[in-house]
């Protein structure tokens, strides 16, 4: 289907590409509002070959509604406007539509295993696995629709790719593997805004801490000053138990004692 429902793009084994216009009443009788008979035959409304006559076994339509993408039996991604397929428009014999870009993995000339537009159909995501040998690693391509140019390429682990699907609304793809694990790739991180020197490494090194690593060292220099203001420790053996007294605890109860000797003193005089 197309964005709004209103077109269907089907592919022929002997490479032609259909697109049928469903009128209203079809899509009425489908959502049940209309009891019409639905085995209405449709013709379609734009037929195309693809150079080659090469088959398509998957057609993505982007989520703008701008582009439809044909994944063939030749190891092409082709990509076409929809505007300029809608230009031949009730034409009834096949016309050659050139695409607007055809992407492919010029080096291993791998068959693409799935394809997707990106969120904003600004990408294409395209997925293969290795050749000859399938199972080793997938790998992912990213393509410009505007330009055609290769944007990044991603190697996946040691597992064959079966599915990939970006996300609607934002920048992840997720990727159905061989080894049962859906892996999710992101946007990189751009860690040269932190760490101007920073070096991305292709793989992940085991880092080994020498024995010393983290010890703290105290130079020699800012320790002697630091020694220099301490104060010496104190000799002998510090009593924290007898309590000393103060000078008027002391005083007082010795004048008192005094008083009351000097009044017990008998006095010359009386006797």
């Amino acid at each position: 289907f197309g964005k709004n429902g209103e077109e269907v793009y089907a592919a022929t084994k002997c490479g032609s590409l259909l697109v049928f216009l469903t009128p209203p009443s079809i899509i009425q009788s489908l959502q049940g509002e209309r009891r019409t008979d639905i085995n209405l035959k449709v013709k379609p409304s734009v037929v195309f070959k693809v150079p080659g006559a090469a088959a398509a076994w998957q057609i993505v339509v982007s989520r703008n509604g701008k582009h439809v993408l044909f994944n063939s039996a030749d190891c092409a991604l082709r990509l076409y406007d929809i505007d300029e397929i809608f230009k031949h428009d009730g034409e009834t014999n096949a016309t050659n539509i050139p695409p607007r870009f055809v992407f492919q993995d010029t080096l291993s000339r791998s068959p693409w295993a799935s394809a997707d537009f990106s969120a904003d159909g600004e990408y294409v995501v395209g997925g293969c696995n290795s050749y000859p040998q399938p199972g080793d690693n997938y790998n992912l391509f990213m393509w410009s629709t505007t330009t055609g140019e290769l944007v990044d390429q991603l190697k996946g682990p040691h597992a064959s790719l079966y599915s990939l699907s970006c996300h609607p609304t934002r920048s992840f793809i997720a990727v159905g593997s061989s080894d049962g694990v859906i892996d999710v790739w992101g946007p990189r991180v751009q860690w040269t805004a932190f760490a101007p020197d920073f070096q991305a490494r292709q793989a992940n090194v085991l880092y080994e801490e020498e024995e010393d690593e983290f010890d703290i060292v105290v130079d020699n220099n800012e320790g002697n000053a630091a020694n220099e203001h301490k104060e010496p420790p104190e000799e002998g053996i510090v009593d924290i138990i007898t309590v000393e007294k103060t000078a008027e605890e002391v005083t007082f109860p010795v004048r008192v004692l005094k008083l009351f000797s000097e009044k017990s003193k008998p006095n010359k005089s009386e006797m």
